[in-house]
């Protein structure tokens, strides 16, 4: 008998499924060069998985012109248009939707991300495998709240105790445990030494049969060959 499928997988999307933070360093870089000023690697490495009012707030503070709004409505017009000419899926993540979604487990995208360029993400995806995206424009509370996991769980019709996150920052990895979610982390650094991740490399190679079985540990249930 083998473990039982989770009630549900949510992936974040920034470094998880997709690798489109060099397209926000680019256009962070660009709004500072065009003020005169410099967006350095500690500035974007400081906010990966931070709410964008954040960065965006130093970007004017150091002489961007426009008001938040505005910066943040350039950087994403930048980076949208790079994930049209090409979505930059990271290895493994199209192969684990598609198995997922073949075993009827219900997945979504959960991000800090705008609805814009979460819905490019969901158009591109496999057929059927995330059935919703719960971005920064649909929650009050963003990424480390728990807001956006509770709120994707609620539109899945999904127990979060019975449910994994996928996610490779620290605020995402906080918000889904915060929300209740198993969490599988792929970058190995977390702040919040109260979330208790499983750390993985990549999606590589990761598979259905991995995801049922990483559940049944985080649950504490005998698991049988």
């Amino acid at each position: 008998m083998t473990s039982p499928l989770p009630a549900g997988v949510l992936f974040d999307m920034d470094g998880t499924l997709v690798d489109t933070e060099p397209h926000w360093q680019s256009a962070q870089e660009s709004l500072a060069a065009g003020a005169g000023t410099v967006w350095s690697q500690e500035d974007f490495e400081a906010s990966i998985g931070r709410p964008m009012e954040r960065w965006a707030t130093i970007l004017r503070d150091r002489g961007v012109p426009g008001s938040i709004e505005e910066i943040i409505n350039q950087a994403v017009a930048h980076v949208s248009a790079q994930m049209r000419a090409e979505m930059p899926w990271l290895p493994g993540a199209r192969e684990l939707l598609t198995e997922l979604a073949a075993a009827g487990v219900p997945c979504a995208l959960v991000t800090n991300n705008t609805r814009t360029n979460a819905e490019l993400l969901l158009e591109v995806a496999p057929h059927g495998a995330l059935r919703l995206a719960v971005s920064s424009d649909d929650v009050s509370a963003p990424k480390p709240d728990p807001e956006p996991y509770l709120t994707a769980a609620t539109r899945l019709g999904i127990d979060p105790a019975r449910s994994i996150a996928f996610e490779d920052s620290a605020a995402g990895a906080t918000s889904a445990h915060r929300a209740g979610l198993a969490v599988w982390f792929l970058t190995g650094h977390t702040s919040d030494p109260g979330v208790p991740a499983r750390l993985l490399p990549s999606l590589d190679s990761v598979t259905t049969a991995d995801v049922q079985a990483g559940l049944a540990r985080a649950e504490g249930t005998p698991q049988h060959a």
